[in-house]
């Protein structure tokens, strides 16, 4: 397969050939590959995509001639740059070695390392503040228990009594507040009153949504809040590490979390930068 050729599928410009298609139909033969999500693909292409294009610039007219030594020279040395190029290389290389488009993999036994580790930040105050008395129904009932982007797009109406919401809420062992409680039933009533006939049964509905029983999709949840749902719950997850002491078991029985995703946010107590980054930031809010 030619590398301008994989470029241009990268950049979704041309039709997928088989290595695109098994990886989104899945294939039940030997070897088999588990179906993925079209968002998925379009992850690991994007990935991959600046060393197809730097390949095709050194003028390499197919894949086939790609060694390991062509792999680790556009790969960076460390860090989650290239644990993300690499990942989006072995998707594209390996399927096409399994399909026999290509003899050899060459990402094959080359250490991926790990991520880069990042800090958890608090979230400004203001905006905090912003949706919490914003007018906009939607944004203000989703600074209940912050969940994750996904499982607010899943909810489903029928699922507002506390009961059923505790179970998808970021406290799975908590009831809801009273505050939280009362913004869901005003959206509640903005909903009905919005799309009074509509057969969408999730919570949350768009002007999209709203003709047809899909769920909104998790940017459109991030967009209504102006911030990702993971940095109000990494907030969240600094606030309570702070309360508790440092108490990795209590934040893991609060939040669902593991031991090692717990010691991220405990970890950031002792901080003397951090400390005093929270102190400024709490100190601007009125």
């Amino acid at each position: 397969m030619r590398v301008a050729a994989v470029v241009a599928l990268a950049s979704w410009t041309i039709s997928p050939p088989i290595m695109v298609s098994v990886r989104l139909s899945g294939g039940t033969t030997a070897p088999r590959v588990k179906a993925r999500p079209h968002l998925w693909m379009q992850r690991m292409m994007t990935n991959a995509l600046p060393a197809l294009r730097t390949w095709a610039d050194q003028d390499k007219d197919s894949l086939r001639s790609i060694t390991r030594a062509d792999v680790l020279a556009v790969l960076a040395d460390s860090g989650t740059p290239r644990v993300d190029m690499l990942q989006g290389l072995r998707h594209i290389l390996r399927s096409l070695k399994n399909q026999r488009v290509i003899f050899t993999d060459p990402t094959i036994r080359i250490f991926c390392g790990m991520p880069s580790t990042t800090i958890p930040l608090p979230v400004e105050p203001d905006g905090l503040r912003r949706i919490l008395h914003g007018q906009e129904a939607p944004s203000a009932a989703r600074l209940g228990h912050l969940p994750r982007a996904r499982l607010w797009a899943t909810a489903q109406a029928k699922d507002h009594r506390p009961a059923r919401w505790a179970a998808v809420s970021a406290e799975p062992h908590c009831s809801l507040a009273e505050p939280v409680r009362t913004r869901l039933a005003a959206y509640l009533d903005y909903r009905n009153r919005r799309w009074p006939h509509t057969a969408n049964p999730y919570l949350f509905v768009s002007q999209t949504t709203g003709c047809g029983v899909e769920p909104v999709s998790s940017i459109w949840i991030n967009d209504v809040l102006g911030m990702p749902t993971s940095r109000l719950r990494e907030d969240s997850l600094l606030h309570k590490a702070k309360a508790t002491g440092g108490d990795p078991r209590r934040i893991c029985d609060l939040f669902g979390l593991s031991v090692g995703a717990a010691l991220r946010y405990t970890g950031t107590i002792d901080q003397p930068s951090f400390k005093v980054l929270t102190g400024v930031i709490r100190a601007a809010s009125p």
